[in-house]
């Protein structure tokens, strides 16, 4: 159940957006009379009311259903920017359908194509524009500490401290942090809950040792409708990979299909890699590639490309390609850069900083080897290396790997000094696989120009 204050802003939004929708599409068909109608003249308010009351019935219904499915209306403190601007997107697009059929099933076009198009153009930018109002004002309040929800951590384990940093550290996700104190019952846990207003536990898993207190602990947040969650133990445990499907009124647990597993996707995906790697080379590297080849010819000796050989989709082991950035001491192709490498040439450690020496892997993604997003490839014995010792590793291969990722605008890149260097790389790595969209991908890429423009403290 919707708390009250949230109830009301919901309905608030639906009746406002209704009254958007009403005002527009008056306007708009008063427009068709006017100018694209055989008969041309302007209808008054009663006349267009008499003439299209169905439609407009259907199209204010219709809004409702594209929206509960697409779930605008959703209220959620976590809201991440690419999520809001799919579900305008999808909303636009579903509501476009609809304009359309209803327009085609007339006798006489509800509003023509040109008008149809501008009208749907008006509607995603109307709701980008409110959507992206509350997005922000929502963050400002809670950067301002108000309406904050209060959250109870109990138990610990390798994550709830994670959890705990970051909910602290991002003060727009909107939440207070209340910790359970060691050797607690369940009297002062409760006294905490009511003294604190908590509206939301948080139970580590494994993190609790009295098992009658934790059951305790649940019957009383459930009798007192308080949300409970579980902080995993570990981000490698094969129960993150799981989903509830219902046999009848049996639960059972199904194995989740990776996103990019599904055809439909790996098409979109790859369709996107072509178009813009096909941008890039003309209207980038057309004029930039000879440009650096020929500073690399100036700067140093040797070819103006390095090859090595990297694994990608399932394994498979292919020729990743970059631009020159070291003197040849036949090391390179097995000895891992370090921070001020002294193998690195002048040129080299300009093209590094800026991420310019990735350039010619454009030509593995038009050869179908990499992809423009995806998790970064590292050295073949690396990856032997690593994929005994995390044991998700290996999960890195159900998608090809990028020219950029998810860790590397996340500030993982670089040296890799510990197994804690990769292990933090890999969890994002599979993130990025478990939750891949056309939308993410765009937001990888924009941050990664944003670093190349800037330049990235964390290239080696």
């Amino acid at each position: 159940m919707l708390p009250k204050k949230i109830h009301e802003q919901k309905i608030f939004l639906i009746i406002f957006d209704y009254i958007f929708i009403s005002i527009l599409l008056y306007f708009f068909l008063k427009l068709q009379y006017s100018f694209f109608s055989n008969e041309k003249f302007t209808p008054t308010f009663y006349q267009l009311i008499d003439a299209h009351y169905k439609a407009y019935f259907l199209i204010i219904i219709s809004w409702y259903v594209i929206a509960d499915y697409v779930k605008i209306y959703k209220e959620k403190r976590i809201v991440y920017f690419r999520e809001l601007v799919k579900k305008i997107i999808y909303q636009s697009i579903g509501f476009y359908i609809i304009i359309t059929t209803i327009s085609g099933l007339k006798e006489t076009d509800l509003l023509s194509t040109k008008l149809s198009l501008i009208f749907i153009i008006l509607i995603f930018l109307y709701l980008f524009i409110t959507r992206l109002f509350i997005f922000y004002l929502k963050r400002y309040k809670y950067n301002k500490g108000i309406d904050l929800k209060n959250v109870l951590i109990i138990g610990e384990n390798n994550n709830s401290n994670k959890l705990k940093a970051i909910l602290n550290h991002r003060k727009h996700f909107g939440y207070k942090v209340f910790e359970d104190q060691k050797n607690s019952t369940i009297e002062t846990v409760t006294n905490s809950i009511i003294n604190n207003k908590i509206k939301e536990v948080f139970i580590s898993q494994s993190g609790v040792e009295n098992k009658f207190y934790e059951v305790e602990i649940l019957n009383y947040c459930e009798r007192n409708h308080i949300k409970i969650n579980y902080i995993p133990y570990s981000l490698d445990n094969y129960l993150m990979s799981l989903e509830v499907e219902y046999i009848d009124t049996l639960p059972v647990f199904k194995m989740k299909k990776y996103r990019l597993e599904k055809v439909n996707n790996q098409i979109i995906k790859s369709i996107f890699d072509i178009c813009f790697s096909i941008l890039v080379f003309v209207f980038l590297l057309s004029w930039l590639f000879p440009i650096i080849a020929l500073l690399i010819k100036i700067d140093s000796k040797g070819n103006i490309f390095f090859k090595q050989e990297r694994k990608g989709l399932n394994g498979k082991v292919f020729s990743c390609y970059k631009f020159r950035t070291m003197k040849n001491d036949g090391t390179n192709s097995i000895k891992s850069t370090t921070l001020n490498d002294m193998r690195i040439t002048k040129i080299g450690k300009f093209l590094r900083k800026t991420s310019l020496d990735e350039l010619p892997q454009f030509i593995n993604v038009l050869k179908g080897e990499m992809s423009i997003v995806g998790p970064r490839p590292h050295m073949v014995y690396q990856d032997n290396h690593y994929s005994e010792i995390i044991e998700t590793y290996n999960l890195r291969y159900y998608v090809k790997p990028g020219i950029t990722g998810l860790s590397q605008i996340k500030g993982f890149r670089g040296a890799i000094d510990c197994d804690k260097d990769m292990e933090d790389r890999v969890r994002i790595d599979i993130f990025y696989v478990r939750n891949w969209s056309l939308l993410l991908d765009i937001q990888i890429i924009y941050q990664t120009i944003e670093l190349v423009i800037k330049g990235d403290e964390n290239a080696i």
